[in-house]
């Protein structure tokens, strides 16, 4: 996607006309541009950097907030599961089958760990997301807290293996780094569960 596309995404997304693909697909844009590597982290739950081979599978969105400008309607839309696989060269991709009037059509996004700084992937050249484990491996956190071209990204996403249900605990947690990039704990979103377009769990 070029700069034109990207602005022209953001006009649209000001002038609220938007569906629930288009949000999801800028949700996941935002996830994935920043250009500057934050450090964050002290949870009640012990925290250990993600590596591709263990995040592997079927994952749900339990909790998410950032700085997305769209209606509160529009945060609060119905979010699909994902799945994290390999692709043909190793790399881990991420895949979401997302809800277009045309039916359902998948998102891919491919990430490499990142070798200069741990707990992190890179998209492209310096873009980087950073994904933890939070007490085990069947719950982790993917954030980012970055500036590009003057504007100031935040995000951040609590995901789970197998159900989207989470204790205390680990919401707790999540509420801690939501604090810590800035944002406050009253933007977080527990999302809907949607259905509609479920990837193949065996993938």
């Amino acid at each position: 996607m070029g700069v034109s596309g990207i602005h022209y995404k953001i006009n649209k997304l000001h002038r609220g006309r938007v569906d629930r693909g288009n949000m999801v697909a800028m949700m996941l844009f935002l996830l994935t541009i920043g250009l500057t590597v934050h450090s964050v982290g002290c949870y009640i739950n012990h925290d250990v950097c993600a590596k591709t081979d263990k995040l592997l599978g079927y994952w749900y969105i339990i909790r998410w907030a950032g700085n997305l400008p769209l209606p509160e309607a529009k945060l609060r839309s119905p979010l699909p599961p994902f799945v994290f696989a390999k692709n043909k060269i190793g790399y881990l991709e991420f895949r979401m089958n997302i809800s277009k009037p045309i039916g359902c059509v998948e998102f891919k996004m491919a990430m490499n760990e990142a070798k200069n700084f741990p707990c992190y992937f890179t998209l492209w050249m310096w873009h980087y997301v950073a994904i933890k484990f939070l007490g085990g491996e069947n719950f982790g956190v993917a954030y980012l807290n970055s500036k590009t071209n003057d504007v100031h990204q935040k995000m951040a996403m609590l995901m789970g293996r197998r159900n989207y249900t989470a204790d205390s605990t680990l919401l707790t947690d999540f509420e801690e780094l939501v604090n810590q990039i800035g944002l406050n704990k009253t933007s977080i979103i527990n999302p809907p569960y949607d259905d509609s377009c479920e990837p193949n769990k065996k993938s």
